[in-house]
Protein backbone atom coordinates (compact mmCIF):
# COMPACT_ATOMS: atom_id res chain seq x y z
CA UNK A 1 0.00 0.00 0.00
CA UNK A 2 1.46 3.64 -1.17
CA UNK A 3 2.02 6.29 1.51
CA UNK A 4 -1.05 7.83 -0.13
CA UNK A 5 -3.65 5.00 0.39
CA UNK A 6 -2.15 4.26 3.77
CA UNK A 7 -3.26 8.29 4.61
CA UNK A 8 -6.48 8.25 3.02
CA UNK A 9 -7.59 4.79 4.86
CA UNK A 10 -6.45 6.71 7.90
CA UNK A 11 -8.53 9.72 6.95
CA UNK A 12 -11.85 8.24 5.47
CA UNK A 13 -12.06 4.63 7.46
CA UNK A 14 -14.02 4.61 10.69
CA UNK A 15 -11.49 5.37 13.45
CA UNK A 16 -11.39 2.99 16.00
CA UNK A 17 -10.38 4.35 19.82
CA UNK A 18 -9.57 2.46 22.96
CA UNK A 19 -11.08 4.03 25.67
CA UNK A 20 -9.98 4.27 28.70
CA UNK A 21 -11.22 6.26 32.03
CA UNK A 22 -11.49 5.47 35.84
CA UNK A 23 -15.03 7.05 35.78
CA UNK A 24 -17.90 4.73 34.10
CA UNK A 25 -19.88 8.12 33.73
CA UNK A 26 -16.80 9.71 31.96
CA UNK A 27 -16.37 6.59 29.49
CA UNK A 28 -20.01 7.18 29.22
CA UNK A 29 -20.03 10.18 28.21
CA UNK A 30 -16.84 10.63 26.01
CA UNK A 31 -18.30 7.27 24.30
CA UNK A 32 -21.14 9.22 23.13
CA UNK A 33 -19.30 12.03 21.73
CA UNK A 34 -16.72 9.46 19.93
CA UNK A 35 -19.71 7.78 18.56
CA UNK A 36 -21.46 11.01 17.48
CA UNK A 37 -18.55 12.14 15.50
CA UNK A 38 -18.59 8.97 13.33
CA UNK A 39 -15.95 6.80 15.44
CA UNK A 40 -15.48 3.66 17.04
CA UNK A 41 -15.51 3.16 20.44
CA UNK A 42 -13.63 -0.91 20.50
CA UNK A 43 -12.37 -1.11 24.18
CA UNK A 44 -13.88 0.76 26.98
CA UNK A 45 -11.77 0.17 30.31
CA UNK A 46 -10.80 1.09 33.88
CA UNK A 47 -7.19 3.22 33.29
CA UNK A 48 -4.45 0.99 34.69
CA UNK A 49 -1.66 -0.62 33.64
CA UNK A 50 -3.56 -3.86 32.61
CA UNK A 51 -6.05 -2.51 30.44
CA UNK A 52 -3.01 -0.67 28.38
CA UNK A 53 -0.98 -4.28 28.45
CA UNK A 54 -3.69 -5.65 26.61
CA UNK A 55 -4.01 -3.28 23.56
CA UNK A 56 -2.16 -3.40 20.36
CA UNK A 57 -2.13 -1.87 17.23
CA UNK A 58 -4.43 -4.61 15.60
CA UNK A 59 -7.17 -3.60 18.74
CA UNK A 60 -7.44 -0.11 17.54
CA UNK A 61 -6.22 2.52 15.78
CA UNK A 62 -5.53 5.19 18.53
CA UNK A 63 -5.62 5.53 22.48
CA UNK A 64 -7.46 7.65 24.73
CA UNK A 65 -7.11 8.09 28.08
CA UNK A 66 -8.94 10.25 30.90
CA UNK A 67 -6.90 11.51 33.46
CA UNK A 68 -8.06 12.85 36.74
CA UNK A 69 -4.97 15.07 38.41
CA UNK A 70 -6.21 13.88 41.40
CA UNK A 71 -5.81 10.37 40.54
CA UNK A 72 -1.91 8.97 41.37
CA UNK A 73 -0.29 6.58 39.07
CA UNK A 74 2.29 4.10 39.70
CA UNK A 75 5.27 3.58 37.27
CA UNK A 76 3.88 0.40 35.99
CA UNK A 77 0.68 2.29 34.49
CA UNK A 78 3.74 5.29 33.08
CA UNK A 79 5.51 2.94 31.70
CA UNK A 80 2.90 0.92 29.50
CA UNK A 81 1.95 4.13 28.61
CA UNK A 82 5.24 4.76 27.22
CA UNK A 83 5.55 1.27 25.07
CA UNK A 84 2.20 1.47 24.02
CA UNK A 85 1.84 1.44 20.22
CA UNK A 86 -0.83 3.17 19.89
CA UNK A 87 -0.65 7.03 19.22
CA UNK A 88 -1.93 8.75 22.44
CA UNK A 89 -4.44 11.33 23.19
CA UNK A 90 -4.58 12.35 26.85
CA UNK A 91 -8.33 14.32 27.71
CA UNK A 92 -8.64 16.08 30.97
CA UNK A 93 -11.43 14.79 32.98
CA UNK A 94 -12.82 18.02 33.91
CA UNK A 95 -13.33 18.91 30.07
CA UNK A 96 -16.34 17.20 29.51
CA UNK A 97 -18.12 19.12 32.17
CA UNK A 98 -18.34 22.01 29.83
CA UNK A 99 -20.82 22.77 27.73
CA UNK A 100 -19.01 22.72 24.25
CA UNK A 101 -18.75 19.15 25.24
CA UNK A 102 -22.57 18.15 25.25
CA UNK A 103 -23.43 15.72 22.46
CA UNK A 104 -23.21 17.78 18.80
CA UNK A 105 -21.02 20.84 20.48
CA UNK A 106 -17.42 21.49 19.24
CA UNK A 107 -15.76 20.21 21.87
CA UNK A 108 -16.36 16.32 20.58
CA UNK A 109 -15.85 17.88 17.04
CA UNK A 110 -12.25 19.03 17.79
CA UNK A 111 -11.79 15.97 20.00
CA UNK A 112 -12.54 13.98 16.77
CA UNK A 113 -10.09 15.94 14.85
CA UNK A 114 -7.26 15.51 16.76
CA UNK A 115 -7.89 11.68 17.25
CA UNK A 116 -8.19 11.84 13.37
CA UNK A 117 -4.52 14.19 13.10
CA UNK A 118 -3.17 11.83 15.64
CA UNK A 119 -3.49 8.80 13.00
CA UNK A 120 -2.86 10.48 10.54
CA UNK A 121 0.82 11.65 11.68
CA UNK A 122 1.72 8.07 12.75
CA UNK A 123 0.16 7.00 9.72
CA UNK A 124 3.84 9.06 8.48
CA UNK A 125 5.86 7.65 10.96
CA UNK A 126 5.16 3.97 9.79
CA UNK A 127 6.12 4.95 6.49
CA UNK A 128 9.23 6.73 7.19
CA UNK A 129 10.27 4.14 9.66
CA UNK A 130 10.13 1.44 6.60
CA UNK A 131 11.69 4.14 4.49
CA UNK A 132 14.63 3.68 5.75
CA UNK A 133 14.58 0.15 7.02
CA UNK A 134 14.52 -0.76 3.14
CA UNK A 135 17.00 2.14 2.34
CA UNK A 136 19.04 0.91 5.62
CA UNK A 137 18.89 -3.25 4.17
CA UNK A 138 19.62 -2.00 0.68
CA UNK A 139 23.06 -0.72 1.77
CA UNK A 140 23.54 -3.97 3.55
CA UNK A 141 23.15 -6.00 1.05
CA UNK A 142 24.93 -3.33 -1.37
CA UNK A 143 28.01 -4.19 0.98
CA UNK A 144 27.34 -7.65 1.12
CA UNK A 145 27.00 -7.76 -2.66
CA UNK A 146 30.57 -5.91 -2.81
CA UNK A 147 32.23 -8.28 -0.35
CA UNK A 148 31.37 -11.10 -2.82
CA UNK A 149 32.61 -9.56 -5.84
CA UNK A 150 36.07 -8.95 -4.20
CA UNK A 151 35.95 -12.14 -1.90
CA UNK A 152 39.94 -14.19 -1.89
CA UNK A 153 40.22 -17.63 -3.21
CA UNK A 154 40.93 -18.63 0.39
CA UNK A 155 37.39 -19.05 2.15
CA UNK A 156 39.37 -18.77 5.32
CA UNK A 157 41.05 -15.65 4.32
CA UNK A 158 39.43 -12.64 5.91
CA UNK A 159 39.96 -9.36 4.60
CA UNK A 160 36.88 -7.34 6.44
CA UNK A 161 38.47 -4.06 7.81
CA UNK A 162 37.94 -3.62 11.41
CA UNK A 163 35.96 -0.91 12.45
CA UNK A 164 37.13 1.81 15.00
CA UNK A 165 35.99 1.58 18.47
CA UNK A 166 34.11 5.07 18.17
CA UNK A 167 33.26 4.51 14.13
CA UNK A 168 29.31 4.85 13.96
CA UNK A 169 27.70 1.88 12.36
CA UNK A 170 27.01 2.53 8.47
CA UNK A 171 23.46 1.76 8.60
CA UNK A 172 23.04 4.45 11.55
CA UNK A 173 24.00 7.66 9.41
CA UNK A 174 20.75 8.66 8.37
CA UNK A 175 20.07 11.89 6.93
CA UNK A 176 18.57 12.99 10.34
CA UNK A 177 21.96 11.54 12.58
CA UNK A 178 23.61 13.94 9.61
CA UNK A 179 21.74 16.92 10.17
CA UNK A 180 21.53 16.80 14.62
CA UNK A 181 25.30 16.00 14.32
CA UNK A 182 25.87 19.73 12.32
CA UNK A 183 23.27 20.77 14.96
CA UNK A 184 25.90 19.28 17.85
CA UNK A 185 27.97 21.05 16.36
CA UNK A 186 26.98 24.35 16.12
CA UNK A 187 25.95 24.04 19.78
CA UNK A 188 29.57 23.18 20.85
CA UNK A 189 31.10 26.26 18.63
CA UNK A 190 28.19 28.76 20.10
CA UNK A 191 28.94 27.75 23.59
CA UNK A 192 32.44 27.47 23.91
CA UNK A 193 32.36 31.05 22.57
CA UNK A 194 29.95 31.94 25.57
CA UNK A 195 31.82 30.09 27.65
CA UNK A 196 34.92 32.32 27.30
CA UNK A 197 33.02 35.48 27.37
CA UNK A 198 32.34 34.29 31.10
CA UNK A 199 34.88 33.29 32.24
CA UNK A 200 35.22 36.59 34.22
CA UNK A 201 32.10 36.45 35.38
CA UNK A 202 32.36 33.17 36.36
CA UNK A 203 35.38 34.45 38.64
CA UNK A 204 33.24 37.07 40.15
CA UNK A 205 31.10 34.53 41.73
CA UNK A 206 33.52 32.29 43.65
CA UNK A 207 33.26 34.19 46.81
CA UNK A 208 28.99 34.03 46.58
CA UNK A 209 29.93 29.78 46.09
CA UNK A 210 31.95 29.94 48.56
CA UNK A 211 29.27 31.52 50.88
CA UNK A 212 26.82 29.54 50.34
CA UNK A 213 28.80 26.29 50.49
CA UNK A 214 26.51 23.64 48.63
CA UNK A 215 24.06 25.11 47.22
CA UNK A 216 25.26 25.27 43.80
CA UNK A 217 26.11 21.97 41.97
CA UNK A 218 29.91 21.47 41.00
CA UNK A 219 29.67 17.63 39.70
CA UNK A 220 26.85 17.22 37.44
CA UNK A 221 26.00 13.74 35.44
CA UNK A 222 23.59 13.29 32.86
CA UNK A 223 21.19 10.71 32.63
CA UNK A 224 20.35 9.06 29.44
CA UNK A 225 17.28 6.77 28.62
CA UNK A 226 14.47 5.95 26.79
CA UNK A 227 12.86 2.68 26.17
CA UNK A 228 12.37 0.55 29.28
CA UNK A 229 13.96 3.97 30.92
CA UNK A 230 11.54 5.26 33.60
CA UNK A 231 11.79 1.59 36.16
CA UNK A 232 15.42 1.13 35.09
CA UNK A 233 16.15 4.60 36.65
CA UNK A 234 14.05 4.42 39.32
CA UNK A 235 15.76 1.60 40.55
CA UNK A 236 19.13 3.48 40.15
CA UNK A 237 17.87 6.51 42.39
CA UNK A 238 16.44 4.56 44.96
CA UNK A 239 20.00 3.49 46.10
CA UNK A 240 21.85 6.69 45.59
CA UNK A 241 22.63 8.33 48.76
CA UNK A 242 21.79 11.43 49.52
CA UNK A 243 24.90 13.05 51.06
CA UNK A 244 26.90 12.38 47.50
CA UNK A 245 27.85 15.72 45.83
CA UNK A 246 26.34 15.29 42.72
CA UNK A 247 23.31 16.56 40.62
CA UNK A 248 21.79 14.80 38.25
CA UNK A 249 19.75 15.93 34.90
CA UNK A 250 17.76 13.01 33.39
CA UNK A 251 16.94 13.20 29.85
CA UNK A 252 14.41 10.55 29.23
CA UNK A 253 12.64 9.95 25.97
CA UNK A 254 8.48 10.71 26.55
CA UNK A 255 5.96 12.67 25.55
CA UNK A 256 5.83 15.93 27.08
CA UNK A 257 2.56 15.04 29.18
CA UNK A 258 4.57 12.75 31.33
CA UNK A 259 7.27 15.11 32.22
CA UNK A 260 5.34 15.92 35.44
CA UNK A 261 3.80 12.16 36.31
CA UNK A 262 8.06 11.08 35.97
CA UNK A 263 9.68 13.49 38.22
CA UNK A 264 6.52 13.30 40.79
CA UNK A 265 7.23 9.15 40.51
CA UNK A 266 10.92 9.54 40.81
CA UNK A 267 10.38 11.64 43.96
CA UNK A 268 8.76 9.28 45.63
CA UNK A 269 11.21 6.56 45.22
CA UNK A 270 14.49 8.98 45.78
CA UNK A 271 16.60 10.29 48.46
CA UNK A 272 17.12 12.85 46.22
CA UNK A 273 14.74 16.26 45.49
CA UNK A 274 13.36 15.29 41.85
CA UNK A 275 12.32 18.71 39.84
CA UNK A 276 10.85 19.57 36.52
CA UNK A 277 13.45 21.70 34.85
CA UNK A 278 12.84 25.41 35.21
CA UNK A 279 13.55 28.98 34.91
CA UNK A 280 16.04 30.41 37.25
CA UNK A 281 16.12 27.65 39.14
CA UNK A 282 19.71 26.97 40.79
CA UNK A 283 20.66 23.88 39.97
CA UNK A 284 22.18 21.63 43.46
CA UNK A 285 23.59 18.94 44.55
CA UNK A 286 21.18 16.26 45.73
CA UNK A 287 18.55 16.57 43.20
CA UNK A 288 17.50 15.62 39.61
CA UNK A 289 16.27 17.74 37.20
CA UNK A 290 13.65 16.41 34.54
CA UNK A 291 14.81 17.59 31.30
CA UNK A 292 11.58 19.08 28.87
CA UNK A 293 11.07 17.85 25.44
CA UNK A 294 11.09 21.17 23.86
CA UNK A 295 13.25 23.17 25.39
CA UNK A 296 17.33 22.79 25.75
CA UNK A 297 18.54 23.19 29.78
CA UNK A 298 21.54 25.13 29.71
CA UNK A 299 23.36 26.32 33.06
CA UNK A 300 24.89 29.87 33.31
CA UNK A 301 27.98 30.86 34.99
CA UNK A 302 26.11 30.87 38.59
CA UNK A 303 24.77 27.95 38.18
CA UNK A 304 21.12 28.48 37.38
CA UNK A 305 18.83 26.67 34.56
CA UNK A 306 18.17 28.62 31.41
CA UNK A 307 15.61 26.86 28.77
CA UNK A 308 16.40 28.05 25.67
CA UNK A 309 14.44 27.40 22.39
CA UNK A 310 15.34 23.87 20.56
CA UNK A 311 16.58 25.21 17.29
CA UNK A 312 16.36 21.87 15.89
CA UNK A 313 13.87 19.43 15.54
CA UNK A 314 15.40 16.17 17.18
CA UNK A 315 13.89 12.81 16.13
CA UNK A 316 13.81 12.15 19.74
CA UNK A 317 12.51 14.29 22.38
CA UNK A 318 14.59 15.14 24.47
CA UNK A 319 17.78 15.05 22.34
CA UNK A 320 19.93 12.81 25.26
CA UNK A 321 23.21 14.32 22.63
CA UNK A 322 21.59 17.98 22.95
CA UNK A 323 21.34 17.81 27.28
CA UNK A 324 24.68 16.11 27.06
CA UNK A 325 26.55 18.60 24.92
CA UNK A 326 24.85 21.70 26.60
CA UNK A 327 25.76 20.39 29.94
CA UNK A 328 29.06 19.36 28.95
CA UNK A 329 30.39 22.44 27.45
CA UNK A 330 29.54 24.18 31.03
CA UNK A 331 31.29 21.78 33.14
CA UNK A 332 33.84 20.19 31.74
CA UNK A 333 35.44 17.71 33.40
CA UNK A 334 32.94 17.49 36.04
CA UNK A 335 30.41 16.17 33.78
CA UNK A 336 29.89 12.45 33.59
CA UNK A 337 27.26 10.34 32.04
CA UNK A 338 25.05 7.10 32.47
CA UNK A 339 23.03 5.66 29.82
CA UNK A 340 20.16 3.24 30.36
CA UNK A 341 17.74 1.55 28.55
CA UNK A 342 16.74 2.38 25.19
CA UNK A 343 16.06 2.10 21.60
CA UNK A 344 18.77 3.96 19.10
CA UNK A 345 21.92 5.21 19.30
CA UNK A 346 20.85 8.69 21.12
CA UNK A 347 23.45 9.84 23.69
CA UNK A 348 26.32 8.41 21.59
CA UNK A 349 27.65 11.92 20.20
CA UNK A 350 27.46 13.43 23.36
CA UNK A 351 29.29 10.93 25.93
CA UNK A 352 31.89 11.56 23.42
CA UNK A 353 31.96 15.12 24.25
CA UNK A 354 31.78 14.41 27.56
CA UNK A 355 34.82 11.74 26.79
CA UNK A 356 36.66 13.59 25.41
CA UNK A 357 36.47 16.60 28.29
CA UNK A 358 37.84 14.02 30.92
CA UNK A 359 34.42 12.93 32.33
CA UNK A 360 32.98 9.34 33.12
CA UNK A 361 30.88 7.52 30.84
CA UNK A 362 29.16 4.48 32.47
CA UNK A 363 26.01 2.42 31.05
CA UNK A 364 23.56 -0.24 32.00
CA UNK A 365 24.83 -3.18 31.21
CA UNK A 366 22.71 -5.48 28.20
CA UNK A 367 21.02 -8.55 30.19
CA UNK A 368 18.74 -6.15 32.58
CA UNK A 369 17.85 -3.74 29.66
CA UNK A 370 14.38 -3.83 27.98
CA UNK A 371 16.22 -2.62 24.94
CA UNK A 372 19.56 -2.52 24.83
CA UNK A 373 20.64 -0.50 21.89
CA UNK A 374 21.06 2.37 23.45
CA UNK A 375 24.14 1.64 26.06
CA UNK A 376 25.24 -0.58 23.77
CA UNK A 377 25.74 1.73 21.05
CA UNK A 378 27.88 3.64 23.08
CA UNK A 379 30.09 0.86 24.56
CA UNK A 380 30.63 -0.14 20.93
CA UNK A 381 32.03 3.92 20.42
CA UNK A 382 34.42 2.96 23.18
CA UNK A 383 34.07 5.06 25.52
CA UNK A 384 32.23 3.17 28.39
CA UNK A 385 34.58 2.81 31.57
CA UNK A 386 32.11 0.61 33.96
CA UNK A 387 28.62 -1.59 32.92
CA UNK A 388 26.24 -3.29 35.30
CA UNK A 389 22.58 -2.88 36.36
CA UNK A 390 21.07 -0.38 37.60
CA UNK A 391 21.58 -0.61 42.06
CA UNK A 392 25.26 -1.39 41.03
CA UNK A 393 25.76 1.68 39.18
CA UNK A 394 24.37 3.31 42.26
CA UNK A 395 27.04 1.55 44.42
CA UNK A 396 29.75 2.16 42.35
CA UNK A 397 28.68 6.03 42.23
CA UNK A 398 28.68 6.20 45.78
CA UNK A 399 32.31 4.76 46.18
CA UNK A 400 33.69 7.03 43.80
CA UNK A 401 32.19 10.00 45.66
CA UNK A 402 33.55 8.47 48.83
CA UNK A 403 37.30 8.07 47.07
CA UNK A 404 37.78 11.03 45.25
CA UNK A 405 37.49 14.68 46.22
CA UNK A 406 36.22 16.48 43.58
Amino acid sequence: MSHAEMTAVAETSQLRVALLSDSDNQRANLKTLLEGSGMQVIESRLLCAESIRRLNADDADVLLVDLDDNVERDLDFFDELLESPLPTLFNEANSTRMRAAQPGGDWGRNLARKLNDMVGESVEKVVEAAVQQVSVKSRKNAGALTALDSAPADPAADTTPAREPNEVPAAEITPEYLAEAEYLESIKKQALLQASLEVDAEKKTVSKLISTAGVAARNVWVIGASIGGPQMVKRFLAEIKADIPVAFVLAQHIGSNFVPLLAKQLDQVSHFKVVQASEGHLLRHNEVVVAPTTQRVTIDAEGYIRLKAMEFKSIYTPSIDTVMTDISIRYGSRTSAIVFSGMGNDGVRGAQLIASRGGKVWAQDSATCVVSSMPDSTRRAGIVSFSAEPELLSEHLTTYFETHTR
